[in-house]
């Protein structure tokens, strides 16, 4: 009996230090580790608009038409207090008066993006709006409209291009007070309207 229970101390004894070889082997098995840093850091969509220059028909301070050039380069960037056509609050205009501004639409950030441009008639439309005709010509094409019912030139699903980093696209801005049987309607009257160009993330992979 007893040198039983010693044959079977002894075995798991033998399975005890088995089991203790087991996991100390484990624990002394090589390892190592790799880390890879990571960072992500989003672009940038900014555009530049420029007016390179600027023709007009205005009426001087005598009263009478009066045409001049300016080639003077200037920006309006979200803020600018500046007509984009250089005119002031005490500046009038009668049937004749014509202006024409070509424009510069320059991607300074890190995406490229699509554009389309739209002219907004700002509040209730009236005789001086109906009289005043826009045209906007880009990439060899001419759309034109009366101030008063708007003019959209392209869209968010139908762009007129692709600018890319560093790159730009141009297109021109006219509105002329047109010579109808109706201008006598338009006397003293006022129309406020935006330019908006639109500048959407270009989501093609190249």
């Amino acid at each position: 009996m007893a040198k039983t229970a010693r044959k079977l101390l002894l075995s798991f004894m033998t399975i005890a230090v088995c089991i203790a070889l087991l996991v100390a082997g484990t624990y002394a098995l090589f390892s190592a580790e790799a880390a890879v840093e990571n960072h992500l850091v989003a672009g940038n969509l900014s555009v530049r608009l420029e007016r390179v220059k600027l023709e007009r028909v205005t009426l001087g301070a005598n009263g009478h038409l009066m045409k001049e050039t300016i080639d003077k380069p200037t920006e309006f960037t979200e803020g600018t207090k500046e007509n984009l056509f250089g005119i002031d609050e005490t500046s009038r205009i009668a049937p004749g008066c014509s202006f024409s501004a070509d424009m510069v639409l320059t991607n300074t950030g890190s995406v490229a993006f699509t554009y389309w441009i739209e002219v907004k008639l700002k509040g209730e439309s009236n005789a001086l709006a109906q009289q005043l005709k826009v045209t906007v010509t880009s990439g060899g094409q001419t759309y034109e409209q009366n101030l008063s019912d708007g003019l959209f030139v392209g869209s968010e699903a139908q762009s007129l291009g692709t600018v890319e980093v560093e790159q730009n696209a141009k297109f021109s801005v006219r509105v002329e007070f047109r010579d109808l049987d109706t201008n006598n309607d338009a006397k003293s009257m006022r129309a406020d309207f935006d330019l908006i160009v639109h500048a959407t993330q270009d989501a093609n992979i190249a």
